[in-house]
């Protein structure tokens, strides 16, 4: 009997998972998102995506090579993970 009550709520919560009645908790925006693109120091011309959160876009930039800040990443795709689809 524990056995089928076991079974039971086993399937009761996989359907409830695979229905989205059991929402995950969104990952919240890291706080360098927030920070403006900043090219750094050097000589170097990388072509380089950061995140503007005013106008909730991930948009180039051009990075000299040292310093800048966290909110600088090398393809679309990191930014749009990291920054615009989180929060």
């Amino acid at each position: 009997m524990e056995g089928c009550r076991f079974a039971a709520v086993l399937i009761l919560t996989l359907c409830m998972l695979a229905s989205g009645a059991v929402a995950a908790k969104p990952k919240s925006r890291p706080s360098y998102c927030n920070l403006p693109a900043d090219s750094g120091s050097g000589t170097k011309s990388e072509k380089r995506i950061y995140y503007n959160s005013a106008r909730k876009q991930c948009l180039r930039f051009t990075y000299h090579g040292e310093g800048g800040n966290a909110n600088n990443f090398l393809h679309t795709f990191d930014c749009q993970h990291t920054c615009l689809y989180t929060g």
